[in-house]
């Protein structure tokens, strides 16, 4: 008899959070900022030129005046240069010396994300970092700053910072990765892809485009079958070009936008969720995405990927399964089990040998940034074990 639902998730609570004291009392992962030089070639969107503007409103003007599924592609390329953070294990476990998770973040982010932020002021070392505690768990792990976000290059937002170029970018490192030719990273023959809202996006499309040479396992967050909330997010944020939102942003092209309005209603949960002064901190470290990256063609294909999949989307996500807003009333559930939100991810992964839906409680679109992180972790890394990581 096949276990329900519930009794899964309760499972991979309780083992997640027993795993808690060993991450805890390990000590901080050795890490090093790397930078990798990147060829890559795409078939991107043939997108109209964005107006020379920063005032507000310009976006949706400029969104509304085409129809992205009528327009042609046109063949391009370039060579980038890629931040990345290498981090080793802090724990030796048998078995995973050859595997690393390899970790994707999402728009209005970077690589940090995987750190918690980088906030200070954790009630405990470790409480937001999935990198610490899949160090404690004998994984390494890779992450990178996605073509046009954070330390990586900004190149063209409309013409070269696109999702098909994105995955061009993707999906070179991770041939790196196994092929071992990435500077300061050794060879590794397993790659778990962990991502996170937009970078979940890049993930299933990987496992679309390359069923057979992407990941070996996908833990995709943030995440449904459809996004939802993804249209009144972006109104949400009262988007416009980043220069004029932080002078941080100064000289990068119009097409580079950041957010003019708080992010707690769009990311974080209801109070006493998160801690307050979490989201004070990421709101005052902001960040910019590419038109080019939500102005494309984006159908959803199902993929043919034959390997485990994990989906982890908090209850209270009103991106990928809500309205864009956590104050706007009522507060869209994503619910749990057969037919939620969440679960109804599984459609996307016909041929998945596993699929397992994890739905944390008082959790919203940036799960690393709630008090239910920890337990976010640990239900991670416990299914990995389970399906043979």
């Amino acid at each position: 008899m096949r276990p329900s639902y519930s009794t899964i998730t309760i499972a991979l609570a309780t083992a997640g959070l027993a795993a808690l004291t060993q991450a805890r009392c390990s000590p901080e992962p050795l890490c090093k900022e790397l930078v990798f030089t990147i060829n890559a070639a795409a078939n991107n969107t043939a997108l109209p030129p964005y107006p020379n503007s920063t005032g507000p409103g310009v976006l949706f003007q400029y969104l509304s005046s085409f129809d992205a599924s009528a327009l042609g592609t046109v063949p391009t390329a370039g060579t980038f240069n890629i931040s990345a953070l290498y981090c080793e294990p802090t724990t030796k476990v048998k078995g995973r010396e050859g595997t690393i998770q390899y970790l994707l973040h999402g728009l209005l982010s970077n690589k940090e994300y995987w750190n918690g932020i980088n906030f200070p002021e954790p009630e405990f070392r470790g409480q937001y970092s999935w990198i610490s505690h899949a160090a404690s768990q004998g994984y390494a792990t890779l992450a990178i700053d996605n073509l046009g976000n954070g330390k990586s290059d900004r190149p063209d937002p409309i013409n070269i910072v696109q999702t098909p170029m994105q995955i061009s970018v993707v999906y070179s490192i991770l041939r790196g990765i196994r092929a071992g030719s990435l500077p300061g990273v050794p060879k590794y023959d397993k790659v778990i892809m962990g991502t996170h809202s937009y970078g979940s996006v890049l993930g299933r499309l990987i496992s679309t485009i390359f069923p057979t040479s992407g990941a070996d396992a996908y833990i995709l967050t943030a995440t449904a079958a459809n996004f939802t909330g993804l249209q009144q997010f972006i109104a949400n944020i009262g988007p416009r070009a980043a220069p004029v939102v932080d002078s941080r942003f100064e000289g990068l092209a119009p097409a580079y936008l950041s957010a003019t309005k708080n992010i707690r209603e769009v990311i974080y949960g209801l109070d006493g969720s998160f801690d307050p002064k979490i989201a004070e901190w990421d709101a005052a470290s902001p960040h910019v995405f590419g038109v080019g990256e939500i102005a494309g063609r984006g159908a959803t294909v199902p993929s043919s990927f034959a390997g485990p999949v994990m989906v982890i989307s908090g209850r209270q996500d009103q991106i990928a399964c809500g309205n864009g807003s956590i104050f706007d009333q009522p507060t869209v559930d994503c619910g749990l089990g057969p037919g939620s939100h969440v679960d109804d991810t599984r459609s996307l992964f016909p041929k998945a040998t596993v699929f397992q839906a994890y739905v944390p409680e008082n959790t919203a679109h940036n799960l690393n940034t709630h008090y239910s992180a920890p337990e976010s972790f640990g239900a991670a890394h416990t299914w990995l074990e389970s399906v043979g990581f």
